[in-house]
């Protein structure tokens, strides 16, 4: 998929849900393909610490026999970090504490999303 296609699925998903307040695309590396942030943020920080935290609990789940780590999240005192995985990418949203009663619906909208990139 090309980067702006790449870029409306994940400006959609934005306006759907308005608790998002960042998305970022990124490949197991923790490479950022597409970033949106509602305010200043370092993507490149935000890639690589999500890509270890993914290979983190894909060990994890390997480990007591779970398969693959397709969806993760982190609560935070202000909000979630929350994310969708495949082998090949991770699409990471930052969500405000609001989202808190929707959490698992965002991440099945995580995941359909990346499926279409």
């Amino acid at each position: 998929m090309s980067q702006s296609k790449a870029e409306k699925v994940l400006a959609d998903l934005m306006d759907k849900i308005p608790e998002i307040e960042g998305i970022l695309l990124l490949d197991t590396n923790g490479n950022v393909s597409v970033g949106k942030t509602i305010t200043q943020m370092n993507h490149s920080e935000i890639a690589k610490n999500a890509a270890v935290m993914i290979a983190s609990a894909r060990e994890l789940n390997k480990s007591i026999n779970k398969g693959g780590a397709n969806a993760t999240y982190i609560e935070g005192d202000d909000g979630y970090a929350v994310t969708a995985n495949t082998k090949n990418a991770i699409l990471l949203a930052i969500i405000g504490k609001d989202a808190a009663p929707s959490l698992g619906l965002i991440i099945r909208d995580l995941k359909i999303a990346l499926s279409k990139i």
